[in-house]
């Protein structure tokens, strides 16, 4: 067997690579302490405008424009359809049961609240029909992302289910009765209207914050959840300050604004979505993606080193390891000894009972083998029933009593496999040790072989190590 140059190349570059340094638990706990505190600070930002205008602004202070509200409104419920739209999209690819109700909280705030803008020039005659729409349109969207929060994480739904428009029949049916009570309501004498609106405002602003406790209980901190929480905090702030305001003051006008940015950084993660999985809980943060990205890549590493039936390390891989450890003994003057193993009478098993139980044998050998191995020691299958151990720190003298367990557990194991009578495979081993039989992974492998085949013309079941048999 001749070290391949892969495996040359291993050898020369094992102690070459950089070792990463040591993870210090304590930065890492003071830097997510801080990043999570960046959160709240960034998701409490309206709160600074809010209380300032509060405190430092007269509410009798107006601006009343009507050209610029219904343009803001018309704005609003343009960009309201477009992402329910988007949303809608993602739930039709992923069947994210979320994504429903994602949906159909942007679908009711985009019914209920266009009649806001488009009432605007009766804000002077009839305010409650004015202003009730706001209110119950934000009501509507924060209650379908809070039970939206319920159905996160659920399995995607059937094709039947994402197919079915009566739902959303239903739910359209509801949103126009809603717009048709805000109309009946604004009936009612306004200082009626003024307190139907509060507490619209203050419920919306409590399921808010019960959407963002959801979160934080249920840890779900993903990067597109962030932003759902942002948003929430953005809505509940929102409905503070309409709560706080009066019609067309300064107050009602930052209500607006943080409304908005709100749906903005919602929008966002949607789309965000939509260029990437379609579905909120499978786009991960970048801690996560690489913590999946090394799992992947080490599950590909023991795939590419690893012999698929007998879960051994294949060729390619055992004679990279042999490169190495051949360096590292040569280096350090420590001792390197090799076993060659091949399973006496195999092709008989093969032939007399199928090569499912040939398989099977394979397996049990592995499994026996590795009750008598080190951690530290590397077993190869090296051929169809030939197999090799790597010892490291092992001269010819433990390397040939390691032989001799292994020759007798083999010996000793009755094996059940898929035969009407037990079966007894024993096997024949080679030892050969660096320094003595060789300086190179060749010499040493010829060695072993050598004395494996002796071993196999002396009767079989037998270990013939550099003194003879054992």
């Amino acid at each position: 067997m001749k070290l391949t140059d892969s495996a040359q190349a291993a050898a020369d570059s094992a102690h070459l690579q950089p070792i990463p340094p040591p993870v210090d638990r304590g930065a890492l706990r003071l830097t997510r302490s801080y990043e999570a505190l960046l959160r709240v600070l960034f998701g409490l930002t309206p709160l600074v405008g809010i209380v300032y205008l509060q405190l430092f602004q007269s509410p009798t202070l107006t601006f009343e424009h009507h050209l610029a509200h219904e343009l803001a409104i018309a704005a609003a419920t343009g960009v309201s359809a477009f992402v329910c739209w988007v949303t809608w999209r993602c739930y039709l690819s992923s069947g994210e049961p979320f994504l429903r109700w994602l949906t159909l909280g942007f679908l009711g705030f985009t019914l209920i609240y266009a009649p806001h803008g488009l009432l605007t020039r009766l804000a002077d005659h009839n305010l409650s029909l004015f202003l009730n729409f706001g209110p119950s349109s934000r009501l509507v969207m924060v209650a379908c992302l809070l039970y939206g929060l319920l159905q996160y994480g659920k399995p995607a739904e059937r094709p039947a289910e994402i197919q079915a428009s009566g739902f959303w029949r239903r739910w359209i049916a509801v949103f126009v009765l809603i717009d048709l009570l805000v109309i009946a309501t604004a009936m009612l004498p306004a200082s009626a209207g003024q307190w139907i609106r509060l507490p619209q405002e203050a419920a919306a602003l409590a399921l808010a914050l019960a959407a963002i406790a959801l979160m934080l209980w249920r840890r779900i901190d993903s990067p597109l959840m962030t932003i759902y929480t942002i948003a929430l905090a953005f809505f509940a702030q929102s409905s503070l300050a309409f709560f706080l305001a009066r019609p067309w003051n300064h107050q009602w006008w930052m209500a607006h604004t943080v409304f908005a940015a709100g749906f903005f950084v919602l929008s966002f993660g949607v789309t965000r979505a939509f260029h990437t999985t379609r579905a909120f809980s499978l786009v991960y943060g970048q801690e996560e993606m690489i913590r999946r990205l090394e799992e992947a890549n080490a599950q590909l590493r023991r795939l590419a080193a690893t012999d698929s039936l007998t879960g051994a390390s294949n060729r390619r891989h055992f004679m990279e390891r042999l490169a190495i450890e051949w360096e590292r003994a040569r280096r350090e003057g420590i001792p390197l000894s090799l076993l060659a193993i091949d399973l006496d009478h195999f092709k008989d098993v093969n032939d007399e009972h199928g090569h499912q139980a040939g398989d099977e044998v394979l397996r049990r050998f592995v499994a026996e083998a590795r009750t008598v191995l080190r951690p530290a020691d590397l077993l190869g299958r090296t051929g169809g029933e030939e197999f090799a151990v790597l010892l490291p720190d092992s001269d010819a003298e433990r390397a040939t009593a390691v032989a001799e367990r292994l020759r007798a557990r083999m010996a000793d194991t009755v094996q059940k496999v898929r035969t009407e009578k037990p079966l007894r495979v024993t096997a024949s081993i080679g030892v050969a040790s660096f320094g003595p039989d060789g300086e190179s992974g060749d010499k040493v492998f010829r060695a072993a072989d050598k004395r494996l085949y002796k071993a196999k013309n002396q009767g079989r079941n037998r270990v013939v190590g550099p003194d003879g048999p054992a």
